[in-house]
């Protein structure tokens, strides 16, 4: 460590920025970007889109206005730049708690290339998702929640605000029909339901002259709008059959952008999951290119495998069933990223080539690939994960949104005619200054053989290492599964390693980037390969790095995680200290509590409810194989969480307790799932510091 570094520390997160959602302009010349960063004064985050032009490289601030904004998109002809604003007075509240809490999204905007006139064209009660420009670029679809029953809702005339004293001291009360009334991070979405509506763009009219209207309506939810190359269709995904909210399954549908009422979606090809619905039609409108598996019994384990559908035919084709990959950003492990950008394929100008995002051993890859027989090439290399892209008009260029082990995310500039590998010039540099005062070690890479596969690991040195010293070693057991650790910026081990602990993390089995097979080993089976991978991965560090103390281990982790971490001291005696984060804990009650419990579970147990197989329930739960937990352990949970709800981790606090096993709960109030990467930034350093007092007190 040089005179000018210092450790890290936990209050350091709230100085990083984060880069995200590159757009290149049409013609190639300009990228807009997203640039968010924490504001610690009034403990939220604050995003403006960035203009930068590719031949001097300045860039400016977009817009001069007053509230946040995001999700840029050019028009058709580069004049114009539509996106995602939302006010202070958006994100605040007054009067009585609403029972559903989409409410006050924000709303779409659209302003002129020099962002010095800016048009609102929406104002909806539950805002704006997914803007996309019609060919001709006078119109814009966009997707919005919507109750079946009231359609669009115009903010300010939501009857419910009305004089009648029963309504508006009851708005807190959620009644639904539906099974999946609530999802992580939206939190209680009651009965409404996304759907697709599209507005007209007239850069000569006022906001208030122009009106959205409705395309779809109905008991289900549509995604992504994408228009044809003509303009005269839109394809979207979701799933409208009668039974939807209890099936996996993902349609592609296309539905008429120039009705004035809402349509039935006219279904034209499906597959049992698509992790990511992004569409992208080919220049002539022929084909739909869309990633996903069409094997039902592989649920969130299969390969998101590239088709090709013929929208005029109502068929599909895999164009990679031959290949054992992943196509698409599944790195899931970074902590210093918001929403990445587009990781969908684009085509090529002649329709011979098109680009997409291919996992491969924990990096995520540029690669080229034939929509004929998908043969192609992957176009960089090195230990690095690109998890967005743009390309011009011309699909002369690309700008990338690239991240490492020791660099948050940044863009780069991809020359696309040139030969592979191709060569990444950097754009942005947005926390050299930061970067430049910390001393951090960089994660060493190595493989393990663990029963007939061999096992990624990532070894994280403490900062500042004294030759002959021992350090305690933290083994961090990822979330998931179906996603993959990957080479990307990991605040949270760094601060661990600045402190003076080793950090392993390792992509076991259950992880995308591997092939079918090693993704699919743990199917049913969470706490067998899974945990021996990790075990393995950890011996195989005792030996490679000698200055790891055996007798100061801890384990933490979070999610599926945070079930692995608890299984893992079950079975292994040898850890003194555990940290337990929104953690499953019981199967049995996280099948009907979890906004997708059942969803998941009857992958996991062969279509099989609790109540049909609750030994088989019980005997996947860490509940089940904790009597003989002695290792101190922090369990950290949130609130609002949907996807692991506080119950599990509530379980697991009061079943320590009646054990005698010293242990602490943090219970983060008005948080959800995300909160080690989304949350309030002063929550998110709050719960840093318990995580080294807890380690700092037991190792």
């Amino acid at each position: 460590m040089t005179e000018k570094e210092r450790p890290l520390s936990a209050n350091d997160l709230l100085h990083f920025n984060m880069v995200s959602d590159p757009q290149v302009s049409p013609d190639g010349t300009r990228v807009a970007w997203v640039k968010t960063w924490m504001d610690p004064e009034h403990d939220r985050y604050r995003s403006q889109i960035q203009l930068m032009d590719l031949s001097t490289r300045k860039t400016r601030r977009f817009l001069n206005v007053a509230f946040d904004h995001t999700h840029p998109r050019w028009s058709p002809d580069g004049q114009y730049i539509a996106f995602l604003g939302r006010s202070d007075e958006a994100n605040s509240s007054s009067g009585p708690d609403r029972a559903v809490t989409i409410l006050g999204g924000a709303q779409l905007m659209v302003a002129d290339a020099t962002g010095e006139s800016v048009q609102q064209l929406t104002g909806l009660v539950t805002g704006v998702g997914q803007p996309t420009w019609s060919p001709d670029g006078d119109r814009i679809a966009f997707t919005t929640w919507v109750d079946p029953v009231r359609g669009l809702e115009i903010a300010g005339s939501n009857p419910q605000k009305g004089e009648n004293l029963y309504d508006v001291f009851n708005q807190d009360v959620l009644v639904v029909e539906r099974t999946r009334y609530k999802a992580d991070a939206l939190g209680f979405v009651g009965n409404y339901r996304q759907q697709v509506a599209v507005t007209p763009f007239d850069p000569k009219a006022a906001g208030c002259d122009l009106s959205p209207s409705l395309l779809t309506l109905g008991d289900y939810d549509l995604t992504a709008p994408a228009w044809s190359p003509d303009g005269e269709q839109l394809v979207v995904a979701g799933n409208t059959r009668k039974d939807n909210e209890h099936q996996r399954c993902s349609y592609v549908y296309l539905i008429d952008p120039n009705v004035t009422e809402p349509q039935d979606p006219t279904e034209i090809f499906g597959l049992e999951e698509m992790r990511s619905t992004d569409l992208s039609w080919s220049p002539d409108g022929s084909e739909i290119v869309v990633a996903g598996h069409d094997d039902p019994e592989l649920g969130h384990y299969g390969n998101q495998r590239l088709w090709l559908i013929d929208p005029e035919g109502r068929t599909g084709r895999c164009l990679t069933a031959h290949l054992d990959e992943s196509f698409g950003d599944y790195s899931r492990n970074a902590d210093l990223r918001g929403y990445g950008g587009d990781d969908s394929p684009r085509w090529f100008p002649d329709a011979k080539k098109m680009l997409v995002l291919i996992n491969q051993s924990g990096s995520v890859h540029l690669h080229q690939i034939s929509p004929k027989d998908a043969s192609g090439e992957t176009l960089t290399q090195g230990h690095q994960s690109i998890i967005g892209f743009s390309v011009d008009a011309k699909v002369t260029k690309a700008v990338v949104l690239m991240e490492n082990d020791v660099e948050p995310g940044d863009l780069y500039l991809v020359d696309l005619k040139q030969s592979a590998p191709l060569m990444l010039e950097r754009l942005t540099d947005v926390n050299r200054t930061l970067l430049d005062e910390l001393c951090l070690t960089r994660p060493e890479r190595f493989q393990v053989p663990s029963d007939d596969v061999m096992v990624d690991g990532w070894f994280i040195p403490p900062v500042n290492r004294e030759p002959g010293k021992k350090y305690p070693l933290i083994l961090y057991t990822g979330g998931g599964p179906g996603g993959m650790r990957a080479s990307v910026f990991v605040h949270e081990f760094h601060l661990y390693a600045a402190h003076g602990y080793a950090v392993l993390h390792c992509n076991t089995r259950g992880n995308l980037g591997y092939g079918q097979d090693f993704s699919a080993a743990i199917r049913g089976a969470w706490g067998e390969l899974d945990l021996k991978d990790n075990i393995n991965c950890m011996r195989a560090a005792f030996e490679r790095f000698d200055y790891i103390d055996p007798e100061r281990l801890a384990v933490a982790g979070g999610s599926y995680g945070g079930f692995m971490a608890t299984s893992i001291i079950s079975e292994h005696p040898e850890f003194k200290a555990a940290v337990v984060d929104r953690c499953l804990f019981n199967r049995y009650s996280f099948n009907g509590t979890s906004d997708m419990g059942f969803l998941l579970d009857m992958v996991e147990f062969d279509k099989k409810h609790p109540w049909e197989a609750p030994m088989q329930y019980l005997k996947r739960s860490p509940l089940s194989h904790i009597a003989d937990v002695k290792t101190p352990t922090l369990v950290i949970h949130s609130a609002l969480d949907h996807r692991c709800p506080i119950g599990q981790g509530e379980q697991l606090f009061t079943t320590l307790r009646l054990l005698g096993v010293p242990t602490k709960l943090v219970r983060f109030p008005n948080e959800n799932h995300d909160l080690s990467r989304g949350g309030r930034p002063w929550h998110r350093v709050f719960r840093l510091n318990h995580y080294l007092d807890w380690f700092g007190q037991w190792l």
